[in-house]
């Protein structure tokens, strides 16, 4: 008999229920959403508009979270109304960058479940 497993749980990193509203800069153009849930990872967002044309897996984006900061991405799948990405961080020259998005997590952790 063939198992069954959860996507969630092939998650390199515990993800946390979020709202944080964000921009992110496609190349198509620049687009308002919220970051509903994350990871020190990655993201799930939502945007505030239906794309004409999703972006695909691999798709650079630049994302702006409002307490975080800009930080670029990778697209890895398209949802219903937005897109998941992978945080692309350079441990040596985003050490400021990862401690903001840390703190973030840790205000949201103490209240928040696995999605």
């Amino acid at each position: 008999m063939a198992s069954v497993t959860n996507t969630a749980d092939k998650r390199r990193h515990l993800r946390h229920s979020v709202n944080e509203p964000c921009r992110a800069k496609l190349e198509n153009g620049e687009y308002v959403g919220a970051v509903v849930n994350m990871s020190v990872s990655g993201a799930a967002i939502h945007l505030d508009i239906e794309l004409d044309v999703k972006p695909d897996p691999g798709v650079m984006i630049e994302l702006d979270i409002k307490r975080i900061g800009m930080i670029r991405t990778r697209v890895v799948r398209t949802l219903i109304g937005g897109v998941a990405v992978e945080f692309l961080f350079n441990p040596t020259t985003d050490r400021a960058l990862i401690a903001k998005l840390w703190k973030v997590l840790n205000e949201y952790a103490s209240g928040a479940g696995r999605v």
